[in-house]
């Protein structure tokens, strides 16, 4: 359910013109709230402050250069794209305060410790879009990032930590072979999952069910833990990394099977057929 928070940031980058020069980021004043919100998508992603966590085993990683932690977007998309940042309620302001542009090859931007937010990322501004989430939040300070479709596909994203691919899909699913039910200008692909906590991923949304988040309880796409460095490398395009849990099938047309690659129990389900 959108907060009246995220509705008038979003009123305010659709007036917010495109820049030529990167990175194209429109200032966006911090929005105050007095209710702490959540804006991730994805139930136990990076942005669900309710997640199971392992406990604090020692102090507070201690990562180089000036802010906690960097998130670098690449475009390999092949064409300039919208992209939007946003924080959760309560987080602190990311270094520079970025708002909506438009990205044609990379941008990056630092964010403090205690950053919560998510980056929504497509041919225009849609708040529905696909979106990079990601936090660095106490006890822990453990850089946790997730790509979700829940809302709706617009462009494929991975995202990796130290070279390895941890998060999201490479699938350009428009041209994977089955029709979106309810297709939006961009175009984008709105998940009629959206409000369906166990899924299934709908046969569009499918082949990335693990990978990305593709209904909200599709946790097997989260990355808590796999990333130690402070520095969190996305991509968006299907020539970019892919996780290895990505599977990409399109004959898991079963509920129960989708249900089960949904739960990211794919090794195990390999290892019994051996």
């Amino acid at each position: 359910m959108l907060t009246s928070t995220y509705i008038a940031a979003w009123a305010l980058a659709l007036m917010t013109p495109a820049f030529a020069e990167e990175p194209a980021m429109a200032a966006r004043a911090p929005q105050p709230e007095a209710t702490p919100v959540v804006l991730g998508t994805a139930s136990g992603g990076a942005l669900d402050p309710l997640a199971t966590r392992p406990p604090l085993v020692g102090p507070k990683p201690a990562f180089a250069g000036g802010a906690d932690l960097t998130i670098n977007v690449v475009n390999s998309f092949g064409v300039p794209l919208s992209i939007f940042y946003g924080s959760n309620a309560g987080a602190p302001t990311p270094v520079g305060n970025p708002g909506s542009g438009v990205i044609t090859s990379s941008t990056q931007v630092l964010f403090p410790s205690g950053w919560a937010g998510r980056i929504t990322i497509g041919k225009n501004y849609d708040p529905d879009g696909s979106k990079i989430e990601a936090s660095l939040s106490s006890p822990n300070y453990v850089p946790d990032v997730d790509v979700s479709y829940v809302d709706g596909f617009s462009v494929p994203i991975s995202c990796s930590c130290s070279g390895v691919a941890v998060a999201g899909c490479n699938i350009p699913l428009f041209n994977d072979g089955h029709t979106c039910g309810n297709q939006g200008a961009g175009p984008i692909c709105y998940n009629p999952e959206q409000s369906v906590p166990n899924g299934p991923a709908t046969p569009f949304f499918e082949p990335c069910a693990g990978a990305a988040y593709t209904y909200p309880n599709d946790n097997a796409a989260n990355s808590y833990g796999q990333c130690s460095t402070g520095v969190i490398d996305c991509c968006v395009g299907p020539q970019c990394p892919a996780p290895a849990r990505q599977h990409g099938k399109r004959e898991l047309s079963d509920v129960s099977k989708r249900h089960f690659w949904g739960r990211g129990e794919v090794e195990a389900s390999a290892a019994s057929e051996e």
